[in-house]
């Protein structure tokens, strides 16, 4: 080793190798943090970050803002009518807005579950006291459809809708003779004669049908119940067209199950009108968060989001269901 190397002591006794290193170096090694060298810029970098993140909290997991001036609420049911709660959540957040002034009920769907769909009749009904509803139904409003479209004060379809099919349909798998070609059985033990009633493991026998069909027609009076009273008719008249039977919106304007024919603007139209609410105004939507994306996203790919899919089509196949 040289002597540039190493640093000596007068005993010729060999100094730290650290002592080399050039003082510069050591300079830029030791001085102060940032925070201290720029303390304005540091705690404005820190006021910024927060603020970003308020902000992405706020317009990623919280809900939209209320309106804070006279507006009207859209709500939507699409599809079959079976996971019904965030629909419920979203009709109780728009009870509780005090400036939304009116609903606009858009319906696009074939019908459901009979409680599901029954549910989301109820809760309009509730708000329809204190709010009022225009029903705007798209190509099809029929079955639970049309139940949840009761709650309307007024109800508009188009001239080619499908709607009606007032009616309660049950439907019971029967994969016995899957079972039998596979050499699986099942046996199973009741405490009360009508327990397994709706099994899928063996046809209904005449005492099970006429027990089964008792309950499909108290549900099918109670959706006449329901029609009756949204559409302001006798009992009779609305017996008489809860055949089952599917209706056009012309067909269904003759019969007195809607009120006109028009479409979404014309439903929204009559609902500002109705209200005072300048139609000009944005309507308040429900938002659709992060979660919501993600479910979206993932269903894109026709992937189930959490598992709700294929929970009800084992449901599905297993269980005897109830359809409005």
């Amino acid at each position: 080793m040289t002597e540039e190397n190493f640093c000596y002591e007068e005993d010729n006794k060999r100094c730290c190798p650290l002592g080399a290193i050039p003082a510069a170096v050591w300079t830029k090694l030791l001085r102060p943090p940032f925070r201290r060298r720029h303390p304005i810029l540091f705690w404005l970098a820190i006021i910024v970050a927060i603020a970003v993140l308020i902000w992405l909290i706020v317009n990623f997991l919280a809900d939209d803002d209320a309106p804070d001036r006279d507006s009207i609420a859209l709500v939507q049911i699409r599809g079959m009518i079976l996971d019904v709660s965030p629909t419920l959540e979203w009709i109780r957040k728009i009870e509780k807005t005090p400036f939304v002034k009116g609903i606009l009920l858009r319906v696009d769907s074939p019908g459901g579950g009979a409680a599901a769909s029954q549910e989301v009749y109820a809760a309009l009904a509730r708000v329809a006291k204190k709010k009022p509803i225009a029903v705007s139904m798209g190509s099809t409003a029929a079955s639970g459809g049309y139940m949840v479209s009761m709650a309307g004060e007024r109800i508009f379809a188009n001239g080619s809708t499908i709607t009606g099919s007032i009616g309660v349909r049950m439907d019971i798998p029967q994969i016995q003779g899957l079972l039998e070609k596979i050499g699986v059985g099942q046996e199973t033990l009741v405490t009360a004669p009508y327990k397994d009633a709706a099994s899928y493991t063996h046809p209904l026998t005449p005492r099970d049908r006429a027990y089964l069909e008792s309950v499909i027609e108290n549900m099918h009076e109670q959706f006449v119940e329901i029609v009756a009273a949204g559409r302001k008719m006798p009992m009779e008249n609305a017996r008489e067209m809860a055949s089952g039977k599917i209706f056009t919106g012309r067909e269904a304007l003759k019969l007195g199950l809607i009120d006109e024919i028009g479409g979404y603007d014309d439903a929204l139209n009559w609902l500002c009108q109705r209200t005072g609410v300048s139609p000009d105004r944005k309507l308040y939507k429900k938002p659709e968060r992060s979660a919501r994306l993600i479910e979206r996203a993932l269903g894109a790919f026709n992937l189930p989001g959490n598992g709700k899919e294929i929970e009800n089509l084992r449901e599905t196949l297993t269980q005897p269901v109830f359809l409005y």
